[in-house]
């Protein structure tokens, strides 16, 4: 819009990393550079002076928030087009170049889309016989839209497992074959369901006897049943998608077929070893504190600090498997030693907290894992320095 006055331009924001009132301080630095007057509406229809902190700040700019700016002067025509484009390069765009913007997104969907269609389009005829693939192009766009359908609307259970690594214990590989006959099994009933193909009982009890064969057959101290299970459920699920399309194009004998070396592989690859094990158990515990640190610190009272310590123990004491009478007796001692008298009410304390936690975290991982290679190796050497960790708790 343009008057006599100004001439006003409506922007949208762009920017999702825009989170703090601070982020757009460098915007009002640059409307500063221009010296004639510069106002900013926002979509409640408050108008401010765009060159003052306190009253953009005010407006409250976020993401997906529409704003008018108002330009005035002599020089407005060339100051509103400098404007644009510096609020352009930080992801503020007039309504116009959000239109382009979008146009091009959907037309790079479409793009996408098409390609995508393409690949199927291969999948599709490379299962289909020479004599049959002029027959099965008339009607592929259904058939594309079928596959993909059947593909997005499929959901597979995930493996429910205190901890990723299984400890073998005196080759006791129990645990792995409940979960082929369980979880596994599953598996291979759902994709039947999902893709509408019958399977032959006689088929899925050989392929599941030649998996714990495998297994059995195998020696190992550490397995990752969660990269295990996975491998082997995107492997049905490949397989299932497969006989989908051969169903489609109209393939009457469907029968799946198990590449027994790739089976083999997957057994190989997630039998591990003790340094892999605690490097995992490292990585897990690390992420395990690091939630606990995303909380708001400054909301933090004496009552929910004792259980974010207890949380803390019962967290790192599961990835370590460590008994849970050695747990209760950590827990136990923390709630009869705690004192409540933590009111975090600066910053300087809320990093004097955020590193006593983390040396609580640290010093606790030490001794579980210490607990954890001692058992594994057979020592079965489960001591424990209670006053450190109790006089670390107390620190928090």
């Amino acid at each position: 819009m343009e008057n006599n006055d100004f001439i006003s331009k409506e922007f949208e924001c762009r920017n999702d990393t825009l989170k703090d009132v601070k982020e757009i301080y460098p915007i009002v630095d640059y409307f500063k550079t221009i010296d004639d007057k510069i106002e900013i509406e926002n979509q409640n229809g408050k108008r401010v002076n765009a060159k003052s902190f306190v009253r953009v700040s005010a407006v409250n700019i976020r993401y997906g928030d529409r704003f008018i700016l108002y330009v005035y002067g002599d020089e407005r025509e060339n100051n509103i087009k400098n404007i644009e484009e510096f609020l352009c390069k930080n992801k503020f765009y007039t309504l116009e170049k959000i239109e382009e913007l979008e146009k091009e997104k959907e037309k790079l969907r479409k793009e996408e889309e098409a390609e995508h269609n393409r690949y199927i389009e291969k999948e599709i005829l490379s299962l289909t016989p020479d004599d049959k693939k002029e027959i099965v192009k008339i009607n592929i766009e259904e058939k594309i839209k079928l596959l993909k359908e059947k593909r997005d609307s499929l959901h597979l259970e995930s493996l429910n497992s205190d901890n990723n690594i299984l400890y073998i214990k005196d080759n006791d590989k129990t645990k792995i074959i409940d979960i082929i006959n369980n979880n596994i099994c599953d598996i291979i009933k759902h994709l039947s369901s999902h893709y509408e193909i019958s399977i032959k009982e006689s088929r899925k009890k050989n392929f599941i006897s030649y998996l714990i064969s495998v297994v059995k057959g195998k020696d190992m101290k550490f397995f990752d049943i969660y990269m295990f299970f996975n491998d082997i459920k995107k492997y049905l699920s490949d397989q299932f998608y497969k006989l989908f399309i051969e169903k489609i194009i109209g393939i009457e004998d469907l029968h799946e077929e198990y590449d027994t070396i790739v089976i083999n592989n997957f057994v190989e690859e997630s039998i591990k070893t003790l340094d892999y094990v605690i490097e995992d158990k490292r990585k897990s515990a690390d992420y395990s504190i690091n939630i606990y640190m995303m909380d708001n610190a400054e909301n933090i009272n004496s009552n929910s600090n004792m259980y974010r310590i207890i949380n803390i123990v019962q967290t790192i004491g599961k990835i370590y498997e460590i008994k849970e009478s050695i747990i209760d007796n950590i827990i136990d001692r923390i709630r009869g030693d705690y004192e409540p008298s933590l009111y975090i009410n600066n910053k300087s304390n809320i990093e004097e907290y955020s590193d006593n936690l983390k040396e609580f975290k640290d010093y606790l991982q030490k001794e579980f894992e210490s607990i954890y290679v001692s058992v594994v190796s057979g020592k079965n050497n489960s001591s424990i320095d209670y006053q450190n960790i109790l006089k670390l708790a107390r620190r928090i």
